[in-house]
């Protein structure tokens, strides 16, 4: 009998410390962020994070799933390929810091800049094309003529975080220059006359205004200061190089295909060339 119950405690022994190496294992590996093409039959889910971006990437509707042409382009790309992505939203700055420091795999929709590219790395096509323009209040669009030089009386709000091209780099340190927290703050003290102009993108602006209800007092102005290109970024550490490669890659077989121009007509998003 003495027997038989060492027996049963020895086996019971080596159950228990099997079981905690594979919970040990299971807690140790990563919930996000498998990389791509390691061939596990469960979904690995890919954080995508950004912020809200007009037809790009927007929220659902009453909660609903996230919308817009990136979603479109994303789901026909990493859902074949095994990966579920979650859609998050975040102010504009952090979304790009969590590209360059974590967690997120992929960032929707940052223009293309030196700078940028030091921190983070791009998708080699743009999936959307913007025209960036100054806003006036109604009757005032003659304040901007296509010349910077003769702006720098006037005060212009930016919005935190944004690129504007580099004709409006060159030209900045001689404005006047207010950095405002969203394209909402900014287009409310155009209204209120705390600003003279504001420098936004045209896709961005013209949901924000219908919003705001500022359509028969805010108005863009000619001719546009910059075309701009939109692409997916990841992370420049060596786990961020798959990531774009797939992305590539996809992208590569829907313009072939012709459903990324499809994508992009239903979505009203002008495409580079």
């Amino acid at each position: 009998m003495n027997a038989l119950r060492r027996h049963l405690l020895r086996h019971a022994a080596l159950g228990a410390m099997a079981l905690g190496v594979t919970a040990g294992t299971q807690a140790l590996a990563p919930s996000t962020g498998m990389q791509p093409g390691t061939g596990r039959s469960r979904r690995a889910e890919v954080l995508v994070a950004g912020t809200t971006f007009a037809r790009l990437f927007e929220p659902g509707l009453e909660g609903g799933k996230a919308r817009g042409l990136a979603v479109d382009l994303l789901d026909a790309i990493l859902l074949p390929a095994g990966h579920q992505p979650r859609y998050e939203f975040y102010p504009w700055l952090r979304a790009q810091s969590m590209i360059e420091h974590g967690p997120a795999q992929i960032l929707v929709g940052p223009y293309r800049t030196p700078e940028r590219e030091r921190v983070m790395r791009f998708s080699r096509h743009a999936f959307y094309e913007d025209a960036l323009v100054f806003y006036a209040r109604r009757r005032e669009e003659g304040r901007w003529s296509g010349d910077f030089q003769a702006l720098r009386s006037l005060r212009i709000g930016a919005v935190q975080g944004w690129v504007y091209g580099d004709r409006f780099e060159q030209a900045r340190p001689g404005l006047n220059l207010t950095s405002v927290r969203d394209l909402a703050t900014g287009l409310r003290m155009l209204q209120l006359n705390r600003l003279d102009l504001v420098a936004a993108n045209q896709r961005n602006s013209e949901p924000v205004i219908q919003e705001l209800g500022l359509g028969d007092q805010v108005a863009p102005c000619a001719p546009p200061f910059a075309q701009l290109k939109g692409h997916f970024a990841f992370s420049r550490d060596p786990a961020g190089e798959p990531w774009r490669a797939l992305i590539d890659a996809g992208m590569q077989r829907l313009r072939a295909s012709g459903e990324l121009q499809q994508m992009a007509q239903r979505r009203g998003v002008a495409l580079p060339e």
